[in-house]
């Protein structure tokens, strides 16, 4: 059968040859953070758009050439950047494309999902893969204040909440999106990091989910919800215990069924690009390579010969003189798109 998508090989150093390795680096080597530093910011809080006094927390750098003389003009367009499970606004691969991008004339905002970050003692209920309505109140506020030219970038958990959110409805306010080492397939990624091949990413997730619980967060949970939580050992159990219930879902399986990008992405009418990694430790590539690309020529989906799990972090060169392949294929993508492309 015709391969339906491109395959990358990129050259990586030799300590950051492995999934592992690639994985973990920046979450213990984390990159100097400057958007609050050396770069005009402001933190806006929005209200969710549910029944309850949760808040959601968003980080605006505006475009240099607003506030300080720039080599670069605005180019008119917004990224609007989105954290995975258990990350924030402040993750590393988060940060090191907002500032990429502020010095190429982007705007950026990065968003905390709710319970993240600066918001995460201002909600009563934790994010969820499938948060559609979270993501609309940010989109809707960027349109309405801020941009009508917005690019939306998701990273694992949120790459799964990305595509989702554009498929099952039309969302005009987005121009363009990206989706970086997705789960596609809630139901199969559980099995996966549940199963011995994930096992170390698994007890990593718990023992945050965990710490979230002792520090009394989530205030919507009931003491069962709470003693189910901090007791289960899989990522099935917890989302089955807790997350699904605590977010309106009968259980684990109705949770992944509602919450699945793999039921929407077909529907989606935007221009963008899908990128993972087939040595993947969290997500294996097999869900990616189910995905009938031929199906979807408005996107341009990429699978690499090693990268890990949002990493993609290759030898450093006159082309990519900090390593980081993802950005840069990323804000190439859009630049194309854009009609910036240099």
């Amino acid at each position: 059968m015709e391969r339906s998508f491109r395959v990358v090989n990129f050259a990586k150093t030799a300590f950051l040859s492995n999934k592992h390795s690639q994985t973990i680096f920046s979450s213990f080597f984390l990159p100097e953070n400057k958007l609050k530093s050396e770069y005009l910011y402001e933190d806006i809080f929005l209200n969710t758009d549910d029944d309850l006094p949760d808040k959601l927390c968003i980080h605006h750098n505006p475009p240099l050439v607003s506030y300080k003389k720039s080599p670069v003009i605005f180019n008119g367009h917004y990224l609007v950047l989105v954290h995975g499970m258990e990350g924030t606004a402040d993750s590393h691969y988060i940060v090191t494309l907002a500032e990429t991008a502020l010095r190429l004339g982007f705007g950026v905002i990065r968003m905390n999902l709710r319970a993240c970050g600066f918001a995460e003692e201002l909600a009563s209920k934790p994010y969820n893969a499938g948060g559609s309505l979270d993501l609309g109140t940010v989109v809707s506020y960027i349109y309405n204040h801020i941009s009508k030219n917005i690019i939306l970038c998701g990273y694992s958990l949120s790459a799964n909440m990305v595509l989702k959110y554009l498929g099952e409805a039309v969302r005009k306010e987005v121009k363009f999106f990206s989706a970086v080492s997705t789960p596609f397939d809630l139901k199969k990624g559980s099995e996966f990091i549940d199963s011995q091949q994930g096992k170390f990413y698994c007890d990593f997730f718990l023992r945050s989910f965990r710490d979230k619980l002792k520090r009394g967060l989530y205030s919507k949970a009931t003491p069962e919800m709470r003693r189910l939580g901090m007791t289960a050992e899989t990522m099935f159990d917890y989302d089955d215990f807790f997350t699904g219930p605590l977010n309106g879902f009968k259980g684990a399986i109705d949770y992944y069924k509602a919450s699945s990008c793999i039921n929407y992405i077909y529907n989606i009418p935007q221009q963008g690009i899908i990128v993972h990694a087939d040595d993947d430790p969290l997500v294996p590539s097999a869900l990616f390579e189910s995905i009938d690309w031929r199906r979807l020529p408005n996107i341009s989906p990429i699978l690499t010969r090693g990268g890990g799990h949002v990493a993609f972090l290759a030898k450093r060169s006159h082309e990519l003189p900090d390593g980081r392949w993802l950005n840069n294929t990323l804000l190439q993508y859009f630049a194309e798109k854009i009609g910036i492309y240099k």
